[in-house]
């Protein structure tokens, strides 16, 4: 595994290591403060067309004196649709000066789409979709679906939350809000580039992909133990001692480990903007319907890895990479004896599974960010929001890495002492994961019922 660090001369840190942070601090500082994040006293007012035609502005209920429910969502959303039933019962109370707003936050659902899908459930309360520049989202803050957000009858927002919310809860904020015993918080309004950035960590710890994480994690550690095995062994047969890295090479193996799972997250998303970006720019007519299928593929494809997880079943992908490998030394010819390496074939799959997890979730707020900054007209608007959102995920992988890298050899050992178990664990964890994703899917759709 990777041998703990000596430090370097001086006793400081590698200028990379020192490199990285401020680069890490000045990301954040530029997405999070840059694009004037202004504190609001009053919920944002935007100007929406129903999927009637009838247009209206947010601001409309409180000078009714009314209390109002924003309820961010999108058709092929399944907790969404779970949380909508709550809502129905909510709703079906007939509270007086209460009223619902379901906000559809997915460019590609349409109004008959929303109006077919309130019909079919009962759902009466008003229905409208985003700004074509997503105004709504960008004005409250809103980067995971579902999420709920009540203003009271000043105009005030007194609750935001995200994710499935039980009817109880719903009902008591309803009530503090009427009664006018809420307090009052404030919302960010959101640059398109804070936006972005806000929207890949959102995407990162997504709940259909988080769960991977320690699996990651400890697989991350194997892949270190054998490639420092294998140098180990060359150096023990060169007859040279062995030395485990400086503080600065570990930051820089962390950098470039975590870069490759990184990439596999980051394809992922880039292959689904390419797709929408392109569709949009022919004038392609996508539907949002095949989203909903997405979650149960996935939910399968989880399980499936938890099994061979669990039983240590390997799957042999030399015959994917084998091109690759080939073509590689064609253009750059190995020089000399073969260096022990890392395996980074498996990172980078590795990365590729946590994209496509996150993406189950993330996507509809993905493809709304990227017709946004396409709807600005501005082609490097389009480039910058697609890169800061691509970074953002590229760089939790990479933070990540770098920490598992230069962690305390007693973390490293304790871990690797005990692979085998937690292995065995994160398998469960993975096919725990995929039946919820499976289950949400099913409650979603009416297939079930509990």
């Amino acid at each position: 595994m990777f041998p703990h660090f000596r430090e370097e001369e001086g006793g400081t840190l590698n200028v990379w290591s020192k490199a990285f942070a401020g680069l890490v601090l000045i990301m954040l500082g530029m997405a999070l403060l840059v694009p004037s994040v202004v504190a609001v006293d009053k919920a944002p007012n935007v100007a929406l067309v129903d999927v009637y035609g009838v247009p209206f502005n947010i601001t409309d209920y409180s000078d009714n004196d009314q209390v109002v429910m924003l309820d961010f969502m999108f058709l092929s959303c399944e907790p969404c649709k779970v949380l909508a039933k709550d809502l129905k019962k909510l709703y079906d109370q007939d509270i007086e000066d209460f009223e619902i707003l379901s906000v559809d936050t997915f460019v590609l659902d349409t109004d008959e789409d929303l109006r077919q899908y309130a019909d079919e459930n009962g759902y009466y309360w008003r229905f409208t979709k985003d700004t074509e520049t997503s105004d709504t989202q960008q004005a409250y803050g809103i980067y995971e679906n579902p999420t709920i957000v009540i203003i009271d009858r000043d105009g005030y927002v007194t609750y935001k939350k995200s994710g499935l919310i039980s009817l109880e809860e719903l009902e008591k904020e309803v009530d503090k809000a009427l009664k006018g015993e809420a307090d009052p918080i404030d919302v960010a309004r959101l640059g398109l580039i804070a936006f972005a950035f806000l929207a890949g960590l959102a995407a990162f710890f997504s709940p259909c992909s988080f769960p991977l994480l320690p699996g990651y994690i400890t697989y991350y550690f194997k892949v270190g133990a054998d490639a420092e095995r294998r140098k180990a062994e060359q150096a023990a047969k060169d007859g040279i001692v062995h030395e485990g890295p400086s503080l600065g090479r570990q930051v820089k193996t962390g950098l470039w480990l975590g870069s490759i799972a990184g990439l596999g997250i980051v394809l992922v998303y880039f292959i689904i903007g390419v797709i929408v970006i392109g569709a949009l720019a022919v004038g392609v007519a996508l539907s949002g319907g095949a989203f909903t299928y997405f979650k149960p593929v996935i939910g399968t494809i989880l399980i499936v890895m938890g099994f061979l997880t669990v039983f240590d079943i390997a799957i042999n992908t030399g015959y994917i990479t084998a091109p690759f490998r080939r073509l590689k030394e064609k253009i750059m010819p190995r020089k000399g004896p073969k260096k022990p390496t890392f395996n980074t074939t498996g990172l980078f799959l590795y990365g590729v599974g946590y994209g496509s997890a996150s993406a189950s979730c993330s996507a509809p707020i993905f493809i709304a960010l990227a017709v946004t900054a396409v709807l600005t007209g501005n082609p490097q608007d389009v480039v910058i929001t697609f890169a800061v959102f691509l970074f953002s995920l590229w760089l939790l992988m990479a933070v990540v890495s770098v920490a598992l890298t230069v962690s305390e050899e007693k973390v490293k050992s304790g871990m690797m002492k005990n692979y085998i178990w937690i292995k065995r664990i994160t398998g469960v964890v993975f096919m725990i994961a995929g039946a919820y994703l499976l289950w949400l899917f099913l409650e979603a759709e009416g297939y079930v019922n509990l």
